[in-house]
């Protein structure tokens, strides 16, 4: 089928009316409470990377805030934590001029000092504000809040300042208290890896799966790329989260730490994009430029030493409008993209940097679920030495619960890829390499 034929039949499938879901039939979408308390409020993690121009992210934490007490945006009452930032006054100024810009009053957002680092753009010294997690006072102010939004930078300054002694500080306790009358919490990179408990502070999937877990901070440290798992703040109990996920290609240490700390579940969330998670409807809502990586390891199985082989782990890949039910496991597909019925793309060729940028988009979508293949390989390679190399080989098969989906949203072309089966297997290779004869350069004058 062309393109063009697609998407007459996507204009045909809208105008019926088609819902799409996968293993199941879900509910439609309740209307957002307009009353406060009773309902434990949503969370809006971003995969960091997020432009100021994303209307559709900013504007969904703010009408979440909004719900929570039936007021009109002007009214909504704000903190920023700037904590995580190297420049915390000008992270957290940043984001509140977006808020400002998106519909909210200047003088109703408050940045709530609590920091490790000083901001040398202002005269006074916020790696002062180190204790303040502690500060009854401020946990106080925070118990007026609608929303709490936590900036990107080092994950580990949240964890330091809001748990002492594995204790949870006043003010942490107060964001927990607001959150459950129904607070929206969201936060952007660090902000986003907080948000699970355990939390990943560092590490690369090539490192993960060759050299396993660690809980030593590793970040920086270029010999040791294991996956660093630590203490989260445990907003989300739904799985482990990860961050700028498809951009950096951190499924590989997603999958470790989900094994690892025995999670069933795990959720990369990409760039410029928001997992939103409404607990009462058990439902995570994708929404922004990009999609989330679901990884669900119920059937997978694991080799007990590392490097690592894995079987039968199940991946999927859903984008904006897109929902997953965390408690049936069932995916909604929004009717702007139909079923692929006849893949457009053909076969397809091994990937040679499957953690690299956007690579596994690629193998999941064009190489895959809209490709007349229905196996996909993804390589990883690390060269010990100018001929000889270490790595492994990722395959993706489709099987009878495999689901591909295709559309345009606004002009943009959107997938879905769901319940594609992927297993994993350490590899060495020799490179042979084929000696030219030398060529002369002919002289020019």
């Amino acid at each position: 089928m062309s393109r063009w034929k697609r998407t007459t039949a996507l204009l045909a499938a809208a105008f019926l009316g088609i819902f799409l879901v996968v293993q199941g039939i879900q509910k439609p979408e309740p209307k957002a409470s307009t009353s406060g308390g009773g309902e434990e409020g949503a969370l809006v993690i971003v995969g960091g990377a997020l432009s100021p121009d994303n209307e559709e992210v900013y504007n969904k934490f703010l009408a979440l805030a909004q719900a929570k007490r039936g007021v009109e945006k002007e009214d909504l009452k704000i903190g920023i934590l700037p904590t995580a930032s190297s420049s915390p006054i000008e992270s957290a100024t940043s984001y509140k001029k977006d808020f400002v810009r998106y519909g909210a009053t200047e003088g109703n957002i408050d940045i709530l000092p609590i920091a490790v680092n000083n901001d040398r753009s202002t005269e006074e010294d916020e790696s002062k504000w180190i204790d303040n997690g502690s500060d009854e006072e401020l946990a106080e102010q925070v118990k007026q809040y609608d929303a709490i939004w936590f900036v990107g930078g080092n994950q580990l300054h949240y964890t330091t300042t809001l748990l002492k002694d594995d204790e949870e500080t006043p003010v942490l306790e107060a964001i927990k208290d607001i959150r459950e009358e129904g607070a929206v919490l969201g936060g952007s990179s660090a902000g986003a890896a907080i948000m699970s408990d355990p939390m990943i502070g560092a590490g690369s999937s090539l490192g993960a799966l060759s050299d396993g877990v660690t809980d030593r901070d590793n970040y920086g440290d270029a010999e040791d790329n294991r996956v660093f798992l630590t203490e989260g703040l445990g907003f989300f109990e739904e799985g482990i989260v990860d961050q700028h996920f498809v951009k950096r290609g951190r499924f590989g240490r997603l999958m470790v730490a989900a094994w690892e700390s025995q999670h069933e579940m795990a959720y990369g969330i990409d760039e410029n994009s928001a997992m939103v998670v409404y607990p009462e409807r058990e439902t995570i809502e994708v929404v922004g430029e990009s999609g989330l990586v679901i990884v669900d390891l119920a059937d997978a199985k694991k080799t007990k030493d590392y490097p690592a082989a894995m079987k039968d782990v199940k991946i999927s890949y859903i984008e904006k409008g897109d929902r997953y039910n965390f408690e049936s496991k069932t995916y909604e597909i929004t009717e702007d993209k139909p079923l692929i019925t006849d893949p457009y793309y053909q076969p397809n060729s091994a990937n040679t940097g499957i953690f690299g940028e956007d690579a596994l988009k690629q193998v999941l979508t064009y190489d895959l679920i809209d490709n007349t293949a229905t196996t996909a390989v993804g390589l990883a390679i690390d060269l010990t030495d100018e001929d000889r190399g270490e790595g492994f080989k990722l395959t993706f098969k489709e099987t009878k619960d495999t689901k591909g989906y295709w559309g345009k949203i606004d002009g943009v072309e959107s997938y879905a890829a769901v319940n594609v089966n992927l297993d994993l297997a350490p590899m060495k290779v020799k490179l042979k390499v084929d000696n030219m004869k030398e060529k002369k350069m002919e002289e020019f004058e």
